[in-house]
């Protein structure tokens, strides 16, 4: 599935926005879901979401896995890991994702590489403004048939 990258507003830069691979996803936890938008993340170890959403979503947050972040400035933030479900807005199975709930409301939901890259394949194609998904799946099945990237250059 082929997404197109999102305009943000950013008054930094000259054109006024900048361009982020923005995915919308369904997060469950019991009874209750939730549909949000997250930034996919190659860079971010860890899925990362603001401790509301774990409460709207039932969770008694700091009852969680303590866990300690360190963000791009190594200024540390306290966190706590939980297992939710998620489901890719487009597909129809659901995965288990460890998130970490982060006391921020200042954050957007990051969708880093423990969890969910391991699940799905991200082809980043900023030059296209778009990024392309699939799931670990497909991706295999793919790269068997000679239909994946790495396939027929020499080797």
């Amino acid at each position: 599935m082929n997404i197109k990258y999102r305009k943000l507003p950013d008054n930094t830069r000259p054109e006024g926005y900048c361009l982020y691979p923005l995915l919308q996803v369904h997060i469950r936890h019991d009874v209750n879901m939730r549909p949000i938008l997250a930034l996919v993340d190659s860079g971010s170890t860890d899925c990362i979401f603001p401790a509301s959403l774990g409460e709207v979503l039932g969770i008694d947050v700091p009852a969680g896995k303590p866990h300690q972040f360190n963000s791009f400035n190594f200024e540390p933030t306290p966190g706590f890991l939980h297992t939710v479900k998620l489901q890719v807005t487009g597909f129809t199975h659901w995965v288990d994702v460890s998130v970490a709930f982060i006391q921020s409301e200042r954050v957007m939901p990051i969708l880093g590489e423990v969890g969910f890259f391991d699940h799905y394949q991200v082809v980043f194609e900023r030059f296209k403004r778009q990024f392309e998904i699939n799931t670990k799946e497909d991706a295999i099945v793919r790269n068997r048939r000679g239909h994946g990237r790495g396939r027929g250059r020499g080797r």
